[in-house]
């Protein structure tokens, strides 16, 4: 259903126009990329639907004043100094206009630029109409995998067409790197079991081959999950095998040093004992953790080389997979069923064992009474899209819906606990760019297969940061490419198969919060702090020293208006030069790229109730029975790519609760 206006449509029309018009080609311009438009995918229609499908009745309130202020004079004469409505101004004047948003001192206009901007550039270079390939994608030279034969022996999903009761032993909510694992180990132990997933279950030949689908089907709010501020793009998995199933692999054991945190300072008694240790190792072989099929790609090849040009150490990650065909497409899933995300393992190891999954679930609310677990009343959608009430009766439930979900379900279950929903933590991430003339193709090849940790202990006690790769195709590319004006952001595009990036990470120490709103849905409270923004310029500097010392011609920062620096004005000092003015902009919110593929610690264990929403074993404080068993249950940030230590806590709640069975 159209949620806006005739005049509010045609003011996103005219935003759209400005950011991505049609462009007479000059120079080394393609003239395929430059000629296309907004107007020939009707981009603001495109834009309407997609508002309507991921944003909240207060967001598009939002939306709407963005766009009425936008058609006021007054408004924009105060911004940018052009005192007439957006439709009366020329395309230069237009242009003007939206930079002077995006640069603004006024937090809130630069949020309002990127409202508009992010979705628009996603969408124009992920579009398809029906299996062509988007008409950008020739100056790119991009193009999706092909179809591979199908998966002889999937998982089935139990069917749900009725409303029901059901009765289990064991039910465990959500089918990540935490409830997967639970679900297998104590299925494999005989216990009766019933997993419920809020996404949906994809075979490995239906994996979505495109950017889009992917997002749309694979991906927490269709891949547009925000911050409540806007201030921090987060993305989630959300499909059966959770994040494991679209992550790029990286695992990495928790260092010793978060351990001792974790049970010093926040109770996790057991962090640094051999039972935790033994978890890790059994997720390694399980899911044939090893760096044999870690080959660097050539964005991973410019990070070792620049690395090894200053001296600083270029590590091979370990990644889960096992014969890896290095498709190009990692983070969308694996067609190739080389990954051994929690559908191939843990996973599948309950389903053969008799559990029954149960895909399109949403989890209303835990049942409880008398401080014990009783059940969960769910929501499931069938494949017509017809929807159910399912009642579930368990002995156990264990939450693996993830940091947004799982304190999301305790908050409308009645549950107290402060910690619930508190202690939020991201792993807040940015991205710097290089230019090289050799080719990069950032999208193909395994993606993350080199990790620098110099930087990870920045202030003595483990906070700081390190630095990675990331797969980058068009349509992230699009949305995560600064904008000073159309031509300039399209020549960024062109440039996409000669540019390498480096990714910024940061052990946050400081946090956030997700709650629910009036709905009963999760949104998240998150402001990177001053601590955590000082540690995050300085890893951003760090990556750009790397990239110049690899060769790059270019290197941009992620900030509104992208400040470059050019290789050929080297000497004399002008990357110090560079460097020092990036430490004299530093990191305002919606100021520069900033985002997050972790989350952790929302519920997390704690030596007693007042550290922690769960005890050293995962159960609740509050309920007997219940347990959390995800990335909500680390007591911190881990400080590295946290999958394996989600698995390992997992597996080492998974035998507390065996043992309690």
């Amino acid at each position: 259903m159209p949620f806006l206006n005739d005049q509010e449509r045609k003011t996103l029309y005219y935003i759209c126009d400005t950011l991505i018009p049609s462009l007479e080609p000059s120079g080394g311009d393609d003239p395929v990329l430059f000629r296309a438009s907004a107007d020939d995918i009707n981009l603001p229609n495109l834009m309407e639907i997609a508002y309507e499908r991921i944003t909240t009745r207060e967001e598009r309130r939002k939306i709407k004043f963005l766009l009425r202020a936008l058609n006021n004079g007054l408004f924009n004469g105060l911004i940018a100094g052009h005192w007439s409505p957006i439709k009366d101004m020329p395309l230069p004047i237009r242009e003007d206009l939206l930079f002077k948003l995006a640069t603004s001192r006024h937090e809130l206009a630069r949020t309002g630029f990127l409202t508009f901007k992010r979705l628009a550039a996603f969408l124009f270079y992920s579009v398809r109409e029906g299996d062509q390939p988007n008409p950008t994608w020739s100056a790119l030279r991009y193009s999706t995998p092909p179809p591979v034969d199908p998966e002889p022996d999937p998982i089935r999903p139990h069917v749900i067409d009725k409303p029901t009761t059901l009765e289990t032993e064991v039910l465990v909510i959500g089918s990540g790197a935490g409830g997967g694992v639970v679900a297998g180990l104590l299925a494999q132990a005989g216990h009766e079991m019933i997993v419920v997933e809020k996404g949906d279950y994809y075979a490995d030949h239906q994996m979505p081959n495109d950017e889009l689908t992917s997002m749309n089907t694979m991906y927490e709010k269709r891949g547009a999950l925000m911050s409540e501020d806007s201030t921090i793009a987060i993305m989630a998995g959300s499909t059966l095998g959770g994040g494991t199933t679209v992550n790029w692999t990286a695992s990495f054991r928790t260092p010793d040093y978060v351990l001792r945190e974790w049970e010093q300072v926040l109770g996790f008694s057991g962090a640094t004992g051999q039972a935790l240790q033994d978890s890790f190792d059994a997720v390694i072989a399980r899911t044939n953790i090893n760096t044999d099929e870690s080959t660097a790609n050539p964005n991973n090849q410019k990070l070792d080389a620049g690395c090894a040009a200053l001296g600083y150490t270029s590590e091979v990650v370990p990644r889960n997979v096992k014969g890896c065909e290095v498709c190009d497409f990692c983070n969308y899933g694996c067609q190739f069923g080389a990954k051994q995300s929690t559908t191939k393992t843990y996973l599948r190891d309950a389903y053969d064992a008799g559990a029954k999954i149960i895909v399109r679930g949403h989890v209303d609310r835990i049942l409880h009474d008398g401080g014990t677990v009783r059940g969960a009343v769910v929501t499931v959608t069938d494949s017509d899209g017809i929807t159910h009430n399912v009642t579930i009766k368990a002995k156990v439930v264990v939450l693996g819906a993830g940091s947004i979900h799982t304190p999301a379900i305790m908050l409308r279950s009645g549950l107290n606990n402060p910690n619930i929903g508190a202690n939020l933590r991201l792993h807040p991430t940015t991205v710097t760019t290089g230019l090289y003339d050799d080719e990069i193709f950032p999208w193909r090849g395994a993606p993350l297969t080199r990790v620098v940790i110099d930087f990870k202990n920045l202030d003595g006690n483990g906070y700081g940061v390190w630095l990675e790769n990331a797969p980058a195709h068009p349509g992230l590319n699009g949305q995560a490419s600064p904008w000073t004006g159309a031509r300039q952001h399209k020549r960024v595009v062109q440039q996409l198969p000669h540019t390498g990036n480096i990714i910024i990470l940061t052990r946050d120490r400081d946090g956030g919060q997700v709650s629910v709103n009036r709905y009963g849905q999760p949104t998240v409270k998150y402001r990177l702090s001053k601590y955590d923004a000082a540690h995050l310029l300085f890893g951003l500097k760090e990556s750009v020293k790397i990239h110049a010392a690899a060769g790059a011609r270019e290197v941009a920062s992620p900030h509104n208006d992208r400040p470059v620096f050019h290789a050929s004005t080297g000497a004399n000092g002008a990357l110090d030069h560079y460097l020092a003015s990036l430490d004299r902009r530093g990191l305002r919110p919606n100021d520069f790229a900033l985002f997050s593929a972790h989350q952790m610690s929302s519920a997390r264990i704690g030596g007693d109730a007042a550290r922690g929403a769960v005890d050293p074993t995962g159960q609740s404080w509050e309920v007997r029975g219940l347990y959390v068993a995800d990335g909500s249950a680390l007591p911190n940030a881990p400080g590295v790519n946290p999958m394996l230590s989600i698995m390992a806590v997992a597996h080492y709640i998974a035998g507390h609760i065996a043992s309690r069975l």
